[in-house]
């Protein structure tokens, strides 16, 4: 048996399998429902958080971002990305202050976990760690100052 070079088509089909596996992520997880009210093109501005973890979706069966989102918090609202490669079909997101409903602080396991229920949307982002952490306490400063 040889272990020369992968054959010439491995390539083009791994590449195919990455992309319609980030299409369905992206579908399955809402993110590419709230792209169409909240994409966002324009520069992060805020503090920034790298290497993100955090879910996407319904409570039960989450889309789960391990350390591949970043995290911009403003005074106006939060931005959300996700890193080059799984980026197909996600693109960033701006979410204002205005369309959080809700931002509950909590634990899952041993990490804290903050979920963020957004109006008239059916995805719920959860966010671990400090960047959770910071979402929740803009969003109640902004809360206060409204």
């Amino acid at each position: 048996m040889s272990h020369g070079p992968p054959p010439l088509w491995f390539f083009p089909f791994f590449v195919a399998i990455w992309l319609t596996v980030s299409a369905l992520i992206s579908r399955l997880s809402g993110w590419s429902r709230l792209a169409e009210q909240f994409r966002s093109d324009a520069p992060a501005s805020g503090e920034h958080f790298r290497f993100v973890s955090g879910s996407m979706g319904r409570a039960l069966f989450p889309a789960s971002y391990k350390s591949c989102l970043s995290v911009a918090v403003s005074p106006a609202g939060f931005h959300l990305s996700i890193q080059f490669p799984f980026r197909f079909l996600s693109p960033p997101l701006f979410i204002p202050w205005t369309e959080v409903e809700s931002v509950q602080e909590g634990r899952w396991l041993f990490v804290r976990k903050t979920a963020i229920r957004l109006r008239n949307q059916w995805p719920v982002i959860s966010l671990y760690g400090r960047a959770g952490r910071c979402v929740s306490e803009s969003y109640r400063v902004a809360r206060r100052g409204s």
